[in-house]
């Protein structure tokens, strides 16, 4: 019981912070837009200029394409400042809460942040992808109408980017822009494509490339692709539904031996001190190696491409 009330006062924790980060980025962007239009001028706070200051590091720079594609709306030192506070809640929470030693703990730490960091990004990536996909068949529908009405492969493009929102219309957005600076189309389209590359956009770049180059009914093209998307759709839920449990399965099963291993450490004296021996570091290495390799082969199993 103590477990799961500690469980979820770090959860609770780590949701108030991320909430309080938005809210502050959120409350920056409105006072600089009332300076735009209104013209009141505010100092900068030194948190602000701390943050632009760890913004322009290396780290920071490779960290921020990856966080736009994962669709998570904090800058690199935001997220950073969310891993450090995760990986201090991790390690307080080992060490007082559990007993285990703080060797333990600080290691269990630099384990658990990167990893939790990873599979997050992985996690919101896919999601990111399935929400553009999922938009694709609404897309080429929008296409061919244009192309029966006569307008460019640009000028639809163009179009579906005014009608259109969510992810697609920020992707789509970029490929006008570029189109808008004299960027050739098949180098716009296959940038997207390094940027989000499933299959279903790689098929609808592929198709405007090949028309571009060898001509053809574009309108019929695009609308025979929405179909089939729309049924790649329906298969795909399917899917999902009949693979729900493999997936949670993954996901309760570090948790489930972090459960095993608090109710072992209240029944033996002196659990935790095992693990500060050389066989036991050993031993604690061999078990997260073991339940990550658990956790990517349930994934693997799972995950089922059509």
């Amino acid at each position: 019981m103590i477990a799961l009330l500690g469980a979820a006062a770090v959860f609770c924790l780590m949701l108030a912070l991320y909430h309080w980060i938005i809210y502050t980025r959120e409350k920056a962007q409105t006072a600089e837009v009332l300076e735009r239009y209104v013209g009141s001028r505010s100092e900068t706070r030194w948190s602000d200029r701390l943050a632009d200051r760890l913004d322009r590091q290396r780290w920071a720079r490779r960290l921020e394409p990856k966080l736009l594609r994962a669709s998570i709306r904090l800058r690199p030192s935001e997220y950073g400042v969310l891993l450090v506070g995760a990986g201090v809640v991790i390690l307080l929470f080992m060490n007082a809460g559990l007993g285990a030693p703080f060797g333990i703990s600080l290691l269990v730490a630099v384990i658990l942040v990167p990893f939790g960091s990873k599979m997050l990004m992985e996690s919101r990536k896919f999601l990111y992808a399935r929400k553009v996909d999922a938009q694709l068949s609404e897309v080429c529908r929008l296409m061919s109408s244009a192309a029966r009405a006569g307008l460019s492969v640009p000028q639809a493009l163009e179009l579906v980017h005014n009608e259109m929102d969510g992810p697609i219309k920020e992707e789509l957005g970029v490929v006008v822009r570029e189109l808008r600076l004299g960027r050739n189309l098949d180098a716009s389209l296959n940038e997207m494509l390094r940027r989000v590359n499933t299959r279903d956009l790689k098929v609808f770049a592929n198709a405007l490339i090949i028309q571009r180059k060898a001509g053809g009914d574009l309108a019929r093209v695009l609308s025979e692709m929405a179909g089939t998307m729309e049924e790649r759709k329906i298969i795909n839920k399917t899917i999902d539904a009949t693979i729900a449990q493999a997936r949670y399965t993954a996901y309760l099963l570090p948790v489930l031996s972090l459960l095993i291993i608090f109710l072992m450490s209240r029944m033996i004296d002196g659990f935790f001190d095992f693990f500060t021996t050389l066989f036991g570091m050993i031993t604690l290495a061999v078990f997260v190696l073991l339940q990550i390799i658990g956790f990517l082969v349930i994934r693997r199993i799972a995950d089922i491409k059509i």
